[in-house]
C-alpha cells in the first residue's frame, strides 16, 4: 500500500535518509491513511537523536521544548511538523508517565510500546508500512486491542483506558475482549490522571461520530471512579443507554453536547419525583449537578457559564410558556442562547416515542416561531434595547442605584407593552 504524503512530511523523511538514517510517519496518521480518513496531522519518528535533528534541519526554525522527551518540531511554512527519536520507555509512575525515556535504534522497539495496535503502524515510502503487532488486521477488524499484555498498558497509562474507548466512538469500532475486560479491571487507574487530560479525551468522545459510546465510561465505572454521575442506578443506566443517541443529533460543539447528556440523566433522576417545576430545578441543582461532568472536570468558566445558563431552562414548561416569559429567559441567557435550548429540547422530543413528547415538539415549533416573531418586531427584552437610558433618567433627578432601579422596572413593563417602549411613555411611567 502507498500512503500519499504531505510535500513537507516527504522531504522531513527524506532529508533525514540522505543522513543515512531512517524515518517514518506513524500512529495515528498511519492509520486515518488506511481507512481512508484524511489524516489531522502527521507523527514522525526516526532512529536520529535529536541533538542531531536539530543539526540536519539547522536552516530551519526549530522547536525543542520538548527535546527532554526525545521530540523536536521543525517549522515548514509556518507549520511545525514533530519528530521524535525511537523511544524505550522505562517503569511507569503514577499510572501516567515513565521514569525515564531512552532512546532506541529499532523502529520495532518504539512500536512496541505504544498503546494500541491500531496506532503501532508505521510507514514510508522506502520501507511501506511496518506492522509488527497486526495493526492493519485490526483495522479491517474494526477493533481497539492493545499492543501486547492490556493490564501492563492501562497499568503504564492509566489514560489509555479512556482512549481506547475514544477511539472506539471515533471510529465504531469494538473494543477486544480482552482488552475490555483489563478496562472493568483497572478502571480506578483514572483517579490518577489530570483531570485536564480526561477532560479531553472525554470531550473527544461526546464530539466523535459515536457519542453515545460514552455508555462504556458507566458501564465499566470509570465515571464512578471520577465521581461523576455516581448515583446512577443500573435500571436507570439501561434507559440512559437507549437515549443517548441523540446526542449525534446535537450540534458539533461540546457545550450542546454536555447539556443534552446531562439532560437525559436528569430526567431519569427526577422522573419519579412528584415535584413541580421549581422544586424540580432545586432537587437538580443539589443532586445531580454537584456530580455532572462539568463539575467533576475542568472547563473554561465560559464553558460552565453557558452550560448552567442553559440547564437552569431546560426544565421550563414549554406548555404555559407565552411571549412575556419567552423575552424574560430571553434578557437572562440571550435570544441565540434561548433558540439552541429550545432546539435541544425539540430534539429530545423528536426522538422519542411517547405521543405526549410528540404534542411537546409541536408546542416547541411555536415557541421558535415566538421567538423569530419577537425579533422580527424587534420587541425590546433588555436594558440597552429601551428608548431611555442612565443619562435621561439621571436629567429627571434620579441618582445611584435609583436609576437602575427605575430601568428594571421600565424593562419590566416594555416586556409585558411592547409598544410602551418609546421616550415619552417611558418617561411617563416614572413621574
Amino acid at each position: 500500500m502507498k500512503i500519499n504524503l504531505p510535500e513537507a512530511v516527504d522531504f522531513i523523511i527524506n532529508k533525514i535518509y540522505e543522513n543515512k538514517h531512517e524515518a517514518f510517519i506513524v500512529g495515528g496518521c498511519v492509520r486515518d491513511s488506511i481507512l481512508g480518513i484524511n489524516p489531522n496531522d502527521y507523527d514522525i519518528t526516526t532512529d536520529v537523536k535529536p541533538d542531531e535533528i536539530i543539526n540536519i534541519f539547522k536552516d530551519y526554525k526549530v522547536i525543542s521544548n520538548g527535546i527532554k522527551h526525545g521530540t523536536v518540531g521543525v517549522v515548514i511554512d509556518n507549520e511545525v511538523y514533530e519528530i521524535t527519536t525511537y523511544r524505550i520507555e522505562s517503569e511507569y509512575e503514577n499510572n501516567r508517565r515513565p521514569k525515564e525515556v531512552k532512546f532506541t535504534n529499532s523502529i520495532i522497539e518504539d512500536l512496541k510500546r505504544r498503546d494500541f495496535t491500531i496506532n503501532s503502524i508505521a510507514y514510508n515510502h522506502e520501507e511501506g508500512l511496518i506492522d509488527e503487532f497486526n495493526g492493519i488486521i485490526d483495522i479491517h477488524k474494526g477493533i481497539v486491542k492493545t499492543v501486547g499484555n492490556a493490564d501492563e498498558r492501562f497499568n503504564e497509562d492509566g489514560l489509555r483506558i479512556i482512549r481506547a474507548i475514544r477511539f472506539s466512538s471515533k471510529l465504531g469500532f469494538e473494543i477486544e475482549r480482552n482488552t475490555l475486560k483489563s478496562i472493568y479491571k483497572n478502571a480506578n487507574n483514572v483517579k490518577n490522571i489530570s483531570k485536564e487530560r480526561i477532560t479531553e479525551e472525554i470531550n473527544k468522545i461526546l464530539l466523535s461520530k459515536y457519542p453515545e459510546k460514552i455508555e462504556l465510561l458507566y458501564e465499566t465505572k470509570i465515571f464512578e471512579n471520577l465521581g461523576i454521575y455516581s448515583e446512577l442506578k443500573e435500571h436507570d443506566f439501561m434507559k440512559l443507554k437507549k437515549q443517548l443517541p441523540i446526542l449525534s443529533q446535537c450540534g458539533e460543539n461540546i457545550e450542546e453536547r454536555l447539556i443534552m447528556l446531562e439532560y437525559l440523566i436528569s430526567l431519569i433522576q427526577l422522573n419519579d419525583i412528584d415535584y413541580n417545576k421549581v422544586d424540580k430545578i432545586k432537587y437538580y441543582n443539589n443532586n445531580v449537578k454537584p456530580r455532572n461532568i462539568i463539575n467533576k472536570l475542568r472547563y473554561s468558566n465560559k464553558t460552565i457559564k453557558y452550560f448552567n445558563d442553559l440547564m437552569e431552562y431546560m426544565f421550563i414548561d414549554e406548555k404555559n410558556i407565552n411571549d412575556i416569559e419567552i423575552k424574560k429567559i430571553a434578557n437572562k441567557i440571550g435570544i441565540d442562547n434561548l433558540k439552541i435550548l429550545f432546539n435541544l429540547k425539540k430534539i429530545y422530543y423528536c426522538q422519542e416515542e411517547k405521543e405526549n413528547l410528540k404534542d411537546n415538539y409541536i408546542i416547541i415549533d411555536k415557541c421558535i416561531n415566538k421567538i423569530k416573531n419577537i425579533e422580527k418586531n424587534k420587541e425590546c427584552y433588555t436594558i440597552k434595547d429601551l428608548q431611555i437610558n442612565g443619562k435621561i433618567l439621571n436629567r429627571l433627578g434620579y441618582s445611584g442605584v435609583e436609576i437602575g432601579e427605575k430601568l428594571n422596572y421600565l424593562l419590566e413593563e416594555v416586556i409585558k407593552y411592547p409598544l410602551l417602549n418609546n421616550e415619552k411613555d417611558l418617561i411617563n411611567l416614572i413621574k
